[in-house]
């Protein structure tokens, strides 16, 4: 780009040059040393300014709440210090910073609310040019509660109805996608013995018992976590199908081939069990919608997730999207968060594309991550590094708050990859309500507004990325 720049001024420079030249008094030495001086980096200045310091640094995180932010700076031309603006979370301090010829500080009155916060500075130098530099950072105040552990809820092999092994699934999806977590969940239908298997006891299946020994094989606290589950999958070759839906956290399996097994004696079944975890798998027309998600108290207390994302194609456009599935369970007064996962059926276990499950969990164990889902603190991504907060009152997704008077939000995305900016976040509510947005075009976005509390009963947040990426958080509830 700085070539190109440069050419542009040449030219008309040459161009006058061998005017200058068709006069006889002038040589054609004189014309060269006309043209060298014309051209000289002391008359052509194109280099913005030089930023060589910031302070807190790019992604610094574990900040005090009242850190002194400053940034260093410096160019041949010197620096235009009229034009210098610095902004804390799009608020304009300039005027309370302090400005030197090479240098800008800025310490806050009041100490930053624990998360990620926004920091741009813009300048330009004194040559003709005005050369401007931008620049956009973010650093995190305060020790984070929870971290944000990236994987996948729904998976096959060639034990059900997919490709591969246990071990190949497991492997890829650790050393190869290097996700966090990564279930297995076979039809139970395809399980061995399935019939004389209950969700206390399945050690009559052979390849039940292999899942478990494999997940146990490659878990490592701290590194990887290998879960299983089932999927009890009713039958989508009827008039009217049920759906399929995930069990986690549970030491057998039962299946549709227990005839007795219809969906409201699955509910009350699982209902029995304080500390399995369900999932609402490819909610829709082809598998099922869950009776309409007609609402069941007891299976509300078990089913904790949806999925909003689902298929292994690279061209995400391509796979499942039941957004609106999952506003119409709300809607109906299910809990549930949402998740976005590949449902591998070949040798892509976690490497198929970006679809990503995010957890945010105390510590990367198994027990902490049935935690973070039983409480729904997950967002369903299709971008596999993005990183969302959001809190209302302090509280994180998937909390419940009784009787706010008023409703204090705060959004956060974040992606550190240049090209995947962030357009718009939305928040939603009832009835797909869009109660707030705010446009963008950054790789940081944040939004933070106020509302007193009203007839709305839950909100969660859509982000908007270009290439058509879409994240969705579980809500954060209101008790009336």
């Amino acid at each position: 780009m700085k070539l190109k720049k440069i050419t542009l001024l040449i030219i008309p420079i040459i161009l006058a040059s061998i005017l200058i030249f068709k006069d006889k008094d002038i040589t054609r030495n004189e014309t060269q040393n006309y043209i060298a001086n014309a051209i000289s980096e002391e008359n052509i200045d194109l280099t913005p300014p030089d930023i060589n310091k910031i302070n807190p640094n790019k992604c610094q995180q574990y900040i005090i709440g009242k850190p002194k932010i400053s940034v260093n700076f410096k160019d041949s031309s010197g620096v235009d210090l009229s034009s210098i603006k610095l902004y804390i979370n799009y608020k304009d301090v300039t005027k309370e910073c302090k400005i030197t010829d090479n240098k800008i500080t800025y310490t806050p009155k009041k100490k930053f609310k624990r998360g990620s916060q926004i920091a741009k500075i813009e300048l330009s130098d004194l040559s003709p040019n005005k050369n401007k530099k931008e620049l956009e950072w973010y650093f995190t105040v305060g020790t984070p509660i929870y971290t944000h552990y990236r994987g996948l809820l729904h998976a096959h092999t060639s034990n059900s109805d997919g490709h591969g092994t246990y071990e190949d699934a497991y492997y890829l999806s650790k050393y190869k996608a290097e996700l966090d977590f990564f279930a297995i969940t076979e039809h139970s239908n395809y399980f061995d013995n399935d019939l004389k298997c209950t969700l206390d006891d399945a050690s009559f299946s052979e390849k039940w018992t292999n899942l478990i020994n494999c997940s146990k094989k490659y878990t490592t606290n701290g590194e990887f976590i290998a879960l299983d589950g089932f999927e009890m999958t009713y039958s989508s070759k009827v008039k009217n199908p049920k759906g399929h839906i995930n069990i986690f956290n549970t030491d057998g399996f039962v299946s549709r081939n227990d005839e007795t097994l219809d969906l409201k004696n699955f509910y009350s079944l699982i209902s029995n069990y304080d500390d399995l975890i369900g999932q609402f798998n490819h909610p829709g027309s082809r598998f099922g919608d869950f009776e309409d998600f007609e609402y069941s108290p007891q299976a509300d207390s078990v089913i904790c997730l949806l999925e909003v994302g689902n298929g292994a194609k690279k061209d995400i456009s391509k796979n499942k999207r039941t957004h609106d599935m999952y506003q119409k369970a709300l809607d109906k007064g299910w809990h549930l968060a949402p998740t976005c996962n590949q449902d591998n059926h070949k040798m892509d276990f976690g490497i198929a594309n970006e679809y990503r499950t995010v957890i945010l969990s105390t510590d990367l164990t198994k027990e902490a991550l049935y935690d973070g889902l039983r409480n729904m603190r997950v967002y369903a991504t299709e971008d596999k590094n993005i990183k969302i907060d959001y809190t209302v009152n302090d509280s994180p997704l998937g909390s419940t708050l009784n009787k706010p008077s008023k409703l204090n939000f705060a959004i956060c995305a974040i992606d550190n990859d240049f090209d995947d900016k962030i357009n718009e976040i939305q928040v939603i509510s009832n009835q797909g309500k869009i109660i707030k947005s705010k446009k963008f075009n950054s790789n940081l976005a944040k939004l933070e507004f106020s509302l007193q509390s009203n007839e709305n009963t839950f909100y969660y947040v859509k982000v908007i990325q270009n290439g058509d990426k879409i994240s969705v958080t579980a809500p954060i509830w209101v008790k009336k």
